[in-house]
């Protein structure tokens, strides 16, 4: 009887202990998982960079289709994504990968 009581009191205190510890976790700021170098840019800023220019030179894409991707990816509605230079894209077999950036929603992964 003993041992019982006891699991009901301990079961008692976590109850009333995890809402608390749950508050602290809170929500998910707005900010890039580690590895996003280049930081949270908007669909402007985007345009402006290095690859993209390269792409809309060479034909591969035009404004509207990088504004198309910027938003498909921007699933919190903040106007901004999370993007990382990948050597990855220019190094591997993938078809037109030295105009591609790798992009996440800017509220991915980060606490």
């Amino acid at each position: 009887m003993k041992k019982i009581l006891m699991t009901l009191m301990l079961s008692a205190l976590v109850a009333a202990l995890a809402p608390g510890a749950a508050q602290a976790a809170g929500k998910p700021a707005n900010g890039c998982p580690s590895g996003f170098n280049l930081g949270a840019l908007s669909a402007e800023q985007i345009l402006k960079l290095p690859r993209s220019q390269a792409a809309i030179a060479a034909g591969v894409v035009d404004e509207a289709g990088i504004r198309a991707g910027v938003a498909g990816v921007d699933k919190n509605g903040t106007g901004r994504v999370c993007v990382q230079l990948s050597n990855g894209l220019v190094t591997g077999k993938r078809p037109n990968g030295q105009f591609f950036y790798n992009l996440v929603d800017d509220n991915s992964s980060v606490r």
